[in-house]
């Protein structure tokens, strides 16, 4: 009998280790599915990940600079963070909008320059919401009615009136062509990127799906259009509505579909209150809000410099943070990691993640830097 277990355990090793053999055959595992529609790669990725054969499975987050907590200088405090950047130098470029100011820290987090001027005229700045660093080093900023580039010593390069575009979002390519985002509110209701010359002339519509709308009521869960660009770029989209991100050409040809199962996160009656209050507080009755049953299955995405893509999801870790789907450049999700609630994570570059803190539990707004170690 005891030779007989024996026996059986090893029969049960050895199937084991024939599974674990199984799954890493071939390119792909059997829960991820990659196949061609009409000229356009579909890549489908289950609920969980599935790690690549031979690569890493998971990715660990080491803090290794904070800036805005230290009061060493006047300079190092933010009033308001509204946007983070990084050049190919590991420079921090942070947009204060309340006061109307950019910093820029070098990568040992000294301050090397500000500058910014509160004003309606030109070279000056009334309302910036957001800034991206461009591919030539430089800074483009989304004020109000226009797009501003700055250069590092604080230049203002160019101005573009954005008053019949009226964008939320910005994003520049290799060769200074704009893309910006629009909401139509006539008959369409619609969501759209568009492409534009480093003049700001329109050149192609790139993206653009339909939001249901209804005048008097908004949907809690707002639905909000991102996009980035690949080292080739390529423009990568997503809508947090739906677990899909889109890559399309310059000129808007589809090229791949990244698809991703996803486990729903109830909405309960406290949260409600906490998206009422933190959001809608201070319309009235003017407003009704409606809830769906759940959260939309993603709050935003990020592209590092090699094409890896990153999605924010609600999916709680149990410990006070969010979910963060990892995919590979070609669109398979083999890891996800978590970051604090608080925490955003703005730019992944050279391996290490630069998030943006609104405000800490002392109400103070911060950048934090990670090195990320992959696993």
């Amino acid at each position: 009998m005891e030779a007989f277990l024996r026996s059986g355990r090893r029969i049960l090793v050895l199937a084991g280790a024939l599974v674990v053999l199984a799954a890493q055959a071939g390119t792909s595992s059997p829960a991820q599915k990659i196949e061609t529609q009409k000229g356009v790669v579909i890549v489908r990725n289950p609920v969980n990940p599935v790690p690549r054969p031979g690569g890493p499975s998971r990715l660990r987050l080491v803090e290794e600079l904070t800036i805005g907590k230290e009061e060493k200088t006047d300079g190092y405090l933010f009033a308001g963070l509204r946007s983070i950047g990084v050049d190919d130098k590991e420079n921090i470029w942070a947009l204060d909008w309340t006061d109307i100011k950019v910093r820029i820290f070098d990568k040992t987090g000294k301050l090397v320059n500000t500058f910014g001027k509160k004003g309606q005229g030109p070279k000056e700045m009334e309302n910036p919401s957001r800034m991206v660093i461009t591919p030539d080093g430089n800074a483009a900023i989304l004020d109000l009615n226009k797009i501003a580039l700055y250069a590092p010593d604080g230049r203002c390069l160019k101005e573009l009136s954005t008053a019949k575009t009226h964008p939320a979002r910005l994003r520049v390519d290799r060769k200074g062509f704009f893309y910006l985002d629009a909401f139509d509110l006539r008959q369409k209701k619609t969501l759209s990127i568009s492409r534009f010359d480093p003049d700001l002339k329109p050149l192609v519509k790139i993206a653009e799906f339909a939001e249901p709308f209804q005048f008097g009521t908004m949907n809690a869960m707002i639905t909000l259009l991102y996009f980035n660009l690949t080292k080739a770029d390529n423009l990568v989209w997503m809508s947090t509505s739906k677990y899909e991100l889109h890559i399309v050409d310059p000129q808007g040809k589809s090229l791949k579909t990244v698809i991703k199962d996803y486990r729903p996160v109830k909405i309960t009656a406290a949260d409600r209150a906490r998206i009422l209050k933190d959001r809608f507080a201070g319309i009235g009755n003017s407003l009704k809000i409606e809830f769906p049953d759940a959260y939309y299955p993603t709050d935003f995405f990020l592209i590092d410099d090699e094409d890896r893509l990153y999605a924010r999801t609600y999916e709680d870790d149990g410990k006070g943070g969010l979910w963060h789907d990892v995919f590979d450049a070609e669109g398979r999700c083999f890891t996800r990691f978590s970051l604090p609630k608080d925490e955003m994570a703005f730019v992944i570059k050279k391996n290490k993640l630069y998030a943006l803190i609104v405000e800490n539990a002392e109400g103070i707004p911060l950048i934090k830097r990670y090195a990320m170690i992959w696993e």
